[in-house]
């Protein structure tokens, strides 16, 4: 009898450690496919791109519906100068992702520079899950008066003497303005201004590293200097999150601090077109 018993639960424990059955779903949130991206993400920051790239690969067979995913890719894959592959990669990140998302918008700007894709294709809509062609909907050539948007940034203790590099970008928020994105980078604590921007609704997305600041809307009116002032004010994070403890005194940051993790090119954004870093 004791050896049918220990026969027995023998056979439960090799039954619990069964592969389960195809089709069963996705691999569970903090399974292999989060530790691959992690580990591609730490091969990434030390700038080894190829072995990066070989991680995320792994990641995107595990999770091929995954936007985030393609887009760790393509940006690896574009720092290798891997151009076909690159823009394989990124066209998925456009038919799977939202089109507010700044992987996407990010991913856009890369294959318009790249030639591949023309500012006549729309955004995929993450419902459709597939890029459409829109003509109708390209965003045409500005005309008529034109305005601009600029303002001040601040942050508490912070100077641009810090080095913190912030990344604004401006993107049309309406029909008329679709498509129409530009970008700045500045040190935190030091203006920014768009020029020459056609009237209308706007998104503004300001960030320091990975930490996003800013998210706000703003309308640019015609022959007008538009103001938007950026500060902890109408930011979605505090100062006590971003960036960590200042020394007044001394103006730097305290000890644990990597001051100089903002002015390092971000992991996420990849080198224009035809270029390698």
């Amino acid at each position: 009898m004791r050896r049918l018993l220990v026969a027995a639960a023998v056979a439960i424990v090799l039954g619990c450690q069964q592969s389960p059955p195809p089709g069963s779903g996705k691999v569970p949130v903090g399974s292999l496919t989060a530790q691959l991206k992690a580990e591609g993400d730490q091969l990434a920051g030390r700038g080894e791109y190829e072995a990066a790239a070989v991680k995320y690969q792994q990641a995107v067979r595990q999770e091929p519906g995954d936007a985030s995913m393609w887009f760790a890719l393509g940006t690896a894959l574009s720092h290798l100068g891997r151009r076909e592959e690159t823009v394989e990669a990124f066209r998925r990140v456009l038919q799977l992702g939202t089109p507010e998302s700044q992987e996407v918008q990010v991913a856009r700007r890369w294959l318009v520079s790249a030639g591949v894709l023309s500012e006549s294709v729309a955004f995929a809509s993450a419902s459709e899950g597939r890029a459409t062609a829109d003509p109708s909907a390209a965003p045409q050539p500005p005309s008529g008066p034109m305005g601009g948007l600029r303002g001040k940034t601040e942050w508490k203790g912070v100077t641009p003497e810090n080095l913190i590099m912030v990344k604004i970008i401006l993107s049309g928020d309406e029909p008329a303005t679709q498509g129409r994105t530009f970008a700045r980078s500045i040190n935190l604590g030091q203006p920014y201004a768009f020029e020459k921007v056609a009237p209308g609704n706007y998104r503004l997305m300001a960030s320091a590293g990975r930490t996003q600041l800013w998210d706000e809307r703003v309308y640019v009116e015609a022959d007008k200097q538009t103001v938007l002032n950026l500060s902890p004010g109408n930011s979605s994070v505090s100062t006590a999150e971003f960036p960590g403890e200042v020394h007044k005194d001394e103006g730097d940051f305290h000890k644990d601090y990597d001051r100089y993790e903002h002015a390092r090119p971000r992991e996420y954004e990849p080198p224009p077109a035809g270029e390698r870093r």
